[in-house]
């Protein structure tokens, strides 16, 4: 079958080789694979100078639940990324966490970071402190508003792909309700950069035991569930884009908000 599109992956792993001008003389359309196929997904988590590990076993835990529903094929444990890194740019997926402050990174990082952004990759911030316009919530921003300036995070509408390329959603939860909302900048139509400020994390991290770490306030487990469903379809939205606002899906996830 002939090809007619480039993945995220394929799109990340041509940046890796300098392949931009490649890139844009094979007219990138911007776009990742649909379903119908096994993916992978890999949690690349980045280490910077801070807090940027508030709960060490959150990806393990996260990534059984994601073999466990879909048919995606996750690697079992985390991939630590440090700034800068090359490496990144053979991974569609970036998990930022963190408790207190997020510190600026420096123009050459921020300059890594616009490329990813820019050409494919898919950043989610996690607000671990349980706390409103927090000081890990304000460094991001300003961070995200050097990398992609003129533009600034909004909450995602109901209707964003994220709230529906998996299980249809409505809520926003996590460890602790602090905001109703997901936070993201758009490039186009794709959101390559999403903040949670409810510690996505902190509801997925696990004891040595098989227990978790935290309760999930205030909704106990019932929250919880609904903590992976969303990483679930972060996960999906990272790896397809907007492929769920095809229209012919349309009908289908109608209907079902009916219900």
């Amino acid at each position: 079958m002939k090809k007619t599109g480039w993945s995220r992956r394929e799109v990340l792993l041509a940046l890796a080789g300098g392949g931009a001008g490649l890139l844009a003389g094979a007219g990138w359309p911007g776009r990742g694979e649909a379903y119908g196929r096994r993916d992978y997904f890999t949690w690349a988590q980045l280490r910077y100078p801070g807090s940027w590990d508030p709960s060490p076993r959150a990806a393990e835990r996260f990534l059984e639940a994601l073999r466990r529903r879909t048919s995606v094929e996750p690697e079992p444990r985390r991939r630590v990324v440090d700034v800068g890194s090359p490496e990144l740019f053979a991974l569609p997926f970036l998990y930022v966490g963190g408790r207190g402050s997020f510190p600026s990174l420096g123009a050459e990082a921020e300059g890594w970071l616009r490329r990813y952004l820019e050409h494919g990759g898919f950043v989610l911030f996690d607000d671990a402190t349980g706390v409103a316009d927090s000081g890990f919530a304000q460094g991001v921003a300003e961070t995200l508003g050097r990398v992609l300036p003129g533009r600034g995070l909004e909450p995602l509408p109901a209707d964003h792909t994220a709230f529906q390329s998996f299980y249809l959603l409505r809520d926003v939860p996590g460890r602790k309700l602090v905001r109703p909302f997901l936070y993201g900048i758009d490039l186009e139509d794709l959101t390559p950069a999403v903040l949670c400020p409810n510690d996505l994390g902190g509801a997925f991290d696990g004891d040595p035991l098989g227990g978790y770490t935290h309760p999930c306030t205030p909704g106990g487990e019932r929250q919880r569930e609904m903590t992976f469903r969303l990483g679930v379809n972060l996960a999906m939205y990272a790896l397809t884009g907007n492929y769920k606002k095809d229209q012919v899906h349309i009908p289908f996830i109608l209907k079902r908000r009916q219900r």
